[in-house]
């Protein structure tokens, strides 16, 4: 027989964090509940795996609050080309991913991707913020963005 949840219980993953924490008291509660000699391995191997996905999730939000400009772009476009190919069925075929240097920052020049053959539209940006240096051309190949670098300094 199987019984069902009340409709009113809440899934772990839907509390904030700070909800789940385990005080002092509860942890000497849960030393209690054992008798003297009895495993307590096991729902101690739960909690500490729990502490570190915590800490684990708590460590990526942080990484990604320090991750550059461009990083943060290529994360956000990389979720919604997920997202397009799979309600396109992989048909998509055209695309721009954010074209970043190791610091996070843009490369002066970005390209939009095309997987049909054809050359791809490039044109030049500023390294800090991605926006386009206006004069620079869009074009199929190397725009030269160093030269509208130097002239913008």
């Amino acid at each position: 027989m199987r019984t069902e949840e009340p409709a009113d219980s809440i899934e772990a993953d839907d509390m904030p964090l700070e909800s789940t924490e385990i005080t002092q008291d509860q942890l000497l509660n849960y030393q209690l509940m054992f008798p003297i000699g009895q495993d307590k391995s096991l729902p101690w191997n739960s909690i500490t795996s729990y502490e570190n996905m915590k800490a684990k999730r708590i460590s990526e939000l942080k990484k990604w609050k320090e991750q550059g400009p461009c990083q943060k772009e290529l994360y956000r476009a990389l979720y919604k080309l997920v997202k397009a190919q799979q309600r396109s069925r992989g048909e998509v075929y055209k695309f721009y991913l954010p074209n970043c240097n190791k610091n996070g920052f843009y490369h002066s020049k970005q390209c939009e991707t095309l997987l049909d053959g054809e050359p791809a539209e490039c044109w030049c940006v500023y390294p800090k913020n991605g926006r386009r240096i206006p004069g620079s051309p869009e074009i199929k190949g190397d725009p030269e963005c160093q030269q509208y670098l130097s002239s913008q300094e």
